[in-house]
């Protein structure tokens, strides 16, 4: 197993999240975020919305926040990867998704999964700088 002593990795830690599983919101290092997956989901852990669109609003809401309290942005976004109960809500999901992304799109890959109880979940790696920690 390689020797990570040296590495400079951190959680990122948001105010009022609470994970609802064993893992971090967030972890930096590198100069990169590697945002955990976003549900759409409230501060209570209840779930925002009932169409495709509303929850993927509701994620990349998430992700941003994510990286909003890592000093980053949607706009640092290298990567994603979409989770979709149903391909077929594709469409649906790409409109909202362009509008988060107007300019530089990260690069992306969408798969279709079993999720429990929503239709979307979205995890990102941001980069802010090779001076970031």
């Amino acid at each position: 197993m390689k020797d990570r002593s040296d590495a400079q990795a951190r959680v990122i830690d948001i105010a009022g999240f609470e994970a609802g599983g064993h893992y971090s919101p967030a972890i930096a290092a590198g100069g990169f975020v590697f945002v955990s997956g976003q549900t759409p989901r409230d501060a209570e852990r209840r779930i925002v919305g009932d169409t495709i669109e509303t929850q993927t609003a509701a994620a990349l809401d998430n992700v941003a926040k994510v990286l909003g309290a890592a000093g980053g942005s949607l706009a640092d976004v290298v990567k994603m990867t979409i989770y979709l109960t149903d391909l077929a809500s594709f469409s649906g999901f790409n409109t909202v998704y362009a509008t988060y992304f107007p300019d530089v799109k990260p690069a992306r890959t969408t798969v279709e999964c079993g999720l429990r109880d929503v239709l979307v979940e979205i995890d990102a790696i941001a980069y802010l700088g090779s001076t970031f920690t």
